[in-house]
């Protein structure tokens, strides 16, 4: 049985294992118990103050939220009002303009949109009338089973005892008119009233907001104070920049998807097709359920004024079909990249703020999560935001495929590593990403964190991806480059060694491994084979004494032969290592493929000259 407990080759750092004085182990638990309590700490003042800014949002919501509709429309504006104020017109007429503008298509569409759901009520009244409602109901009730005629008579049942109880036919009923005081007449008012009062408060916030931007911006700065001046001013700046990006890119979204149900309908013939596209675009500016909205009513009105089904089953599969291509590959791929936040996040953000603001949440979901990624990425107190609604990979390249490998996830870790090899060579790959996973899992196990089965696992897999990689970068063999790599009884090949000698193979270095084999075999092997070195492999110190005795073996056997001691045994006493007969105990990667390289060159130009008599040239093997 071949034993792995410690096979790495510590390439980058050889880990201490002399054991820390008591007053050291002392002072690093209290450090760490210290550290420990500061973190539940923190993560009980973050949850607290969540709670808290969450109610403030939900009670404070007549006034938050139209100061969250104007920061938006100012973000919209900005571009315009920018490109308008170096006319003639300035500031105040670039914005006034905007503004008009803005006010005036809303309140004209507004009407249009007023005056065609008009028509189009009274196109389903007409319809009605038609019989086409009622024919397809009748199929329904006959295709369901009886399901929609049991419904229709319990809604019968329930009309009828309703109106008995109502029905008093002694008693005579005389209609007096209500009277109405100031304060019912108000409440009846109250909801246009605070609508167009809150519409009045976004118009005039865009305004100063607009026209004051740079007064702001200043004041944020100063309440940042100059320490934090640089790391405010580019938070700010990104925040702006991809939320106009957002905005210009969803708009154009939108207008695409608009477009695309308009000229649908059209085609299907469905009555006010340009209706239609216009509220699929603008509902498709509430994410995720917007679409769904503006499908209700073509749907129906195809199902109503069309006699057969598959009008009606073709408008609505023009919706499914153009949303799920919107927002089910070009939104999630356009929009996630350019704003900087996954997904998932926007999914996450678009369920919270609509339950907390409603359809206006809904709107404003994506622009917070922007500002709260951004934040993240300058503001250390909102990190955690940056990480949850990051597209990045939260983790570093070796930490993902670490908890890849953690979790017997060899599939995915195998993928991550494919990934990192379209873009990296061999010795990156080794260098950047297996060696700090090796040596990240050692430290964990020395410290109980993981098992001796998941450092098991991860160094197999490790293994196999070593071969895997050097037999897809080995280039042809050259039997005249020729070196051997063997272990000591009892272990495989440490994965530093391993790592060497693929690197070497992709130079067209032949290489022979061997583990377990005899003395007297290995020996003869290399009498025979006359290789240019061989490299010794041992890496748990419990073989050290055998991994001594294999090296002064063949030293003493091959005095000239080029002997390199690889695995973290050897690395651990490096010193009496080379007293034993290595030629050299290397420290890095890249350290003992450029060392092997150079003491390679060195020894064939000695051969050379020694070959070299009275002006002629010997042609002789490779130096052994």
């Amino acid at each position: 049985m071949y034993r792995d407990e410690d096979d790495t080759d510590r390439f980058d750092r050889t880990l201490s294992m002399r054991r820390l004085p008591p007053s050291a182990t002392t002072a690093s638990d209290i450090y760490t118990d210290k550290r420990a309590t500061e973190r539940r700490q923190s993560t009980t003042r973050i949850l607290a103050i969540s709670i808290i800014v969450i109610g403030v949002l939900y009670l404070a919501k007549p006034v938050v939220v139209p100061i969250a509709l104007a920061i938006l429309f100012a973000f919209l504006l900005t571009p315009i009002v920018s490109i308008l104020e170096r006319t003639f017109l300035r500031r105040t007429g670039a914005i006034a303009l905007s503004l008009g503008i803005v006010v005036a298509s809303l309140s004209l569409g507004g009407w249009w949109i007023y005056q065609q759901f008009q028509t189009v009520a009274q196109e389903i009244s007409d319809a009605a009338q038609s019989g086409h409602i009622e024919e397809k109901l009748r199929f329904l009730r006959r295709s369901s089973g009886g399901a929609i005629a049991a419904f229709e008579k319990t809604l019968q049942r329930v009309a009828d005892s309703t109106a008995e109880r109502a029905e008093k036919p002694d008693l005579k009923v005389r209609v007096i008119p209500e009277r109405r005081n100031l304060g019912d007449r108000y409440k009846t008012l109250a909801p246009t009233v605070e609508f167009v009062a809150a519409g009045f408060l976004v118009i005039v916030l865009v305004f100063f907001l607009l026209q004051d931007r740079e007064q702001l911006r200043d004041k944020m700065l100063r309440l940042a104070g100059r320490a934090h001046l640089t790391v405010t001013t580019q938070a700010i700046g990104e925040t702006s920049a991809r939320i106009s990006r957002y905005l210009l890119t969803i708009a154009a979204i939108n207008v695409g998807f608009g477009l695309v149900i308009g000229l649908g309908l059209f085609a299907l013939r469905v009555p006010h097709p340009a209706l239609w596209g216009v509220l699929a675009g603008l509902l498709r500016f509430i994410p995720y359920v917007g679409a769904v909205l503006s499908a209700a009513m073509p749907t129906f009105l195809a199902l109503a004024v069309f006699k057969p089904w598959y009008t009606a089953l073709a408008v609505l599969g023009l919706f499914i079909l153009a949303d799920q291509l919107v927002g089910g590959f070009i939104e999630p791929l356009v929009v996630g990249h350019r704003v900087g936040v996954s997904p998932i996040a926007l999914l996450v953000a678009a369920i919270f703020w609509g339950w907390l603001w409603g359809p206006v949440g809904l709107l404003l979901a994506t622009p917070i999560s922007v500002c709260l990624t951004v934040g993240g990425e300058f503001i250390p107190a909102l990190r955690m935001f940056s990480i949850l609604f990051g597209t990045e990979d939260p983790l570093e390249g070796y930490l993902s495929f670490y908890n890849r490998l953690l979790v017997r996830d060899r599939t995915g870790a195998i993928a991550i590593a494919d990934r990192q090899a379209e873009t990296s060579t061999m010795e990156e790959m080794f260098t950047d990403l297996f060696i700090p996973t090796l040596t990240f899992a050692q430290e964990e196990l020395q410290r109980q964190r993981i098992s001796p089965a998941n450092d098991h696992f991860i160094k197999d897999v490790i293994r196999e991806l070593i071969i895997r990689f050097g037999d897809r970068n080995a280039g042809i063999p050259d039997p005249e480059r020729h070196i051997v790599a063997v272990s000591v009884a009892g272990e495989r090949l440490s994965l530093g060694t391993l790592m060497l000698t693929q690197l070497l193979r992709s130079d067209s270095f032949s290489v022979d491994y061997f583990t377990d084999l005899p003395e007297q075999e290995l020996v003869a092997f290399i009498t025979e084979v006359t290789p240019e070195a061989v490299f010794v492999s041992c890496a748990n110190t419990d073989h050290i004494e055998q991994g001594y005795a294999l090296l002064q073996l063949l030293s003493s056997h091959f005095a000239d032969l080029m002997i390199v001691a690889g695995g973290s045994a050897f690395a651990r006493d490096r010193e009496k290592s080379m007293a034993a007969g290595a030629t050299y105990v290397p420290a890095t990667l890249a350290e003992a493929k450029e060392d092997f390289l150079t003491r390679r060159k060195t020894a064939r130009r000695k051969t050379s000259r020694s070959l070299t008599f009275s002006g002629t040239r010997f042609r002789v093997p490779p130096p052994a």
